[in-house]
């Protein structure tokens, strides 16, 4: 409700309001006197008290034109309707001043903001949507601790409130959660004894039946994750860097170009948005790049938390993707592509020999890096990578699925060679500029990879050595097993250097594959590719 005009206490009970702040109604008597709550502003600290209702006024905002002509958004009634501007003791009288209007003093601040006022009926309680008065704060904690995460709503009729929890699920009462919520709207979530599988955002929901609002907050839980890894997140991010652009999306983040106050030195920083990622997630991806030392692999730098994402500072490849460059230097040879090859090969066997399969090579991954005499491969994003001891590990596909190998697609456990096949799918994009396995959609595409169904089209393959094709199929092998391993695959006639003579020397045509960078741009990469091993298993039956 908007504060018609000045109202100073006279009792204990009561508290002092002025001409244009919004307050919300909490109860009401039979003197017409209201309860009421007034937010915290700049002036004056959250009060709670009694006012007589003739100093009330229902209100109706007029939608305000942007200065760019676009209208702005309708924002919520206690804080779009503050019509007091913040000015000095000296200015009050001069704002008072104006002509009586029904009674009362008509607010020209009022008039400036386009707000029309007229006198609430004492014998009429109008019905609002919830709002949160007092939003949930961020909360940080150890491991094995009790926290709270409190909150204040209003609203007429009162409003029902629900608690999400990170995954998005609702949370009710059952040992580990205690949810409260009292007459005067305070909403409390308590989590008895806390992990590091309660880390992330909570959300309280409130409805009514005149509309719904929403309070979100971090939870952060500090201790080692659920596997053991130890990670130091700090929390002033933007003390040491600025933002310059935007780099990339992908299925749980956005990679951004920063610069490092001071030195101005360029990094890449991984923005994970904790709606979408839980912190034992990102953490599995930490203890991977922690663990990895290699000049042809992007290294860990530093880790931030901001209320809405975990930060990752990773070093900058000033050249940009792979297929991006060889796009824009030209002169493509099969010279070149084994040079790049034979560098991607060698940063996937260092990383076998940790026993780490990547299970994400894609061009979208492979960066080239020039800060040094010359352009340096590097492998970025370990968000999928897994350390391959002894047990079985089933990947799930998502996404497009045109560099994953038939055991991914199939659901049955990867191995190292799966990372080898990807390798492949590169190799024949690189020679020809076309995908080769992609069809019309996502499941015939699957069936082609299965069934192995490629070839080396005349048209694309022009002036492609045999060699070439020869090595593209020693890796594209449907049994893991058969299939080389990267430090094998190195060894191959066609990487070593000095076999360019003859056919495979020219320059090959790089036209399809600057199409085929605009396609991969507008593809979405995070839909779960479910329900599809029951299609290929009935498609493939057959040729058991």
């Amino acid at each position: 409700m908007l504060v018609t005009h000045d109202y100073t206490a006279v009792k204990e009970d009561e508290i002092n309001v002025y001409q244009g702040e919004v307050v919300q109604i909490l109860a009401s008597n039979q003197q017409n006197m209201f309860l009421v709550f007034r937010a915290a502003t700049d002036q004056c600290p959250a009060a709670e008290g009694w006012i007589p209702g003739f100093v009330l006024g229902h209100t109706s905002a007029v939608i305000m034109e942007n200065p760019d002509g676009t209208l702005k958004k309708s924002t919520s009634w206690h804080t779009a309707l503050r019509l007091r501007k913040k000015s000095e003791k000296k200015d009050k009288d001069g704002k008072r001043e104006g002509k009586l209007e029904n009674g009362y003093r008509k607010s020209r601040e009022g008039l400036s903001n386009k707000v029309s006022v007229k006198l609430l009926n004492p014998n009429y309680i109008y019905d609002v949507p919830p709002e949160f008065v007092i939003p949930l704060s961020e909360v940080t904690c150890e491991t094995g601790e009790t926290v709270v995460l409190r909150c204040r709503v209003c609203g007429r009729p009162k409003a029902s409130i629900t608690w999400k929890g990170p995954e998005h699920n609702t949370l009710n009462n059952d040992g580990h959660f205690s949810i409260s919520y009292s007459d005067l709207g305070e909403a409390a979530l308590k989590i008895i004894g806390v992990t590091t599988e309660d880390d992330g955002i909570y959300t309280c929901i409130a409805v009514n039946d005149m509309g719904s609002a929403s309070s979100s907050a971090s939870l952060r839980v500090l201790g080692p994750g659920s596997d053991g890894i130890m990670v130091t997140w700090k929390d002033n991010f933007d003390s040491f860097y600025s933002e310059v652009a935007e780099l990339g999306r992908g299925r749980f983040a956005v990679v951004k170009k920063c610069d490092q106050k001071g030195t101005k030195r360029a990094v890449a920083t991984k923005f994970v948005n904790k709606k979408l990622m839980k912190r034992d997630q990102v953490t599995h991806e930490l203890g991977i790049l922690q663990n990895l030392q290699h000049p042809l692999l992007i290294g860990l730098l530093d880790t931030f938390e901001t209320p809405t994402s975990y930060v990752l500072v990773l070093e900058m490849a000033d050249q940009g993707r792979l297929l991006d460059c060889v796009v824009r230097w030209g002169s493509l040879t099969e010279g070149k592509i084994r040079a790049h090859l034979g560098e991607v090969l060698e940063a996937v066997r260092y990383l076998h020999n940790c026993r780490i399969a990547h299970l994400d090579l894609k061009p979208e991954n492979i960066l080239v890096d020039q800060s040094l005499a010359k352009p340096t491969i590097k492998l970025a994003d370990f968000g999928d990578a897994v350390q391959l001891n002894t047990t079985y590990y089933i990947h799930q596909l998502l996404g497009n699925p045109e560099f994953a190998a038939p055991e991914i697609i199939l659901g049955n456990p990867v191995s190292l060679t799966s990372d080898t096949w990807s390798v492949g799918v590169l190799t024949y994009v690189l020679l020809s500029g076309v995908s080769p396995f992609l069809d019309d959609s996502v499941e015939e595409t699957c069936l082609n990879i299965c069934r192995l169904d490629f070839s080396f089209p005349d048209d694309y393959f022009k002036g492609v050595s045999q060699k070439a094709k020869e090595f593209v199929c020693f890796l594209l092998q449907e049994d893991p097993a058969k299939r080389p391993s990267a430090a094998l695959a190195l060894q191959e006639q066609w990487l070593q250097v000095g076999n360019s003579n003859g056919k495979g020397a020219g320059v090959l045509d790089t036209s399809r594959l600057t199409s085929f960078i605009e396609r991969r741009k507008h593809q979405n990469d995070v839909r779960p590719i479910r329900s599809i091993k029951n299609f290929l298993q009935s498609r493939l039956l057959p040729r058991v």
